[in-house]
């Protein structure tokens, strides 16, 4: 898996054409997938409820975000046990949920492209 194809949302089969609609993952607007690859016509549509298991990957994604948040949170000399510090973590969490929605779609795609196609 490369990594830097990865983040520019390229196919998983031929490293060309774009997986979502928008080119960057960091965008904000809402954006669909698209169906195949414009470069490869590799489908993007395994099987009907293939994306389920990117929520995991998502899960992990924004666990680790709220992890690192906290740990910068309490460097920074808040109290350990502070409101603030979960307010932080849930703003960061739901600041980055577009990301982590097209990332863990990515990257379960990435996972799976080249064990299914064996």
């Amino acid at each position: 898996m490369s990594f830097i194809h990865l983040i520019q949302n390229k196919c998983p089969k031929c490293h060309k054409g774009q997986v979502f609609r928008a080119k960057s993952l960091f965008t904000f607007r809402p954006t669909a997938m698209q169906n195949e690859c414009s470069q490869c016509h590799h489908n993007f549509s395994k099987e009907p409820g293939f994306y389920w298991g990117a929520m995991y990957v998502s899960y992990g994604l924004a666990t680790a975000e709220m992890a690192l948040v906290y740990l910068c949170c309490i460097a920074l000399g808040t109290n350990a046990l502070d409101f603030i510090n979960l307010v932080v973590c849930i703003a960061v969490v739901l600041i980055l949920f577009p990301f982590n929605f097209r990332m863990a779609r990515l990257l379960w795609l990435y996972l799976f492209t080249n064990v299914i196609e064996s």
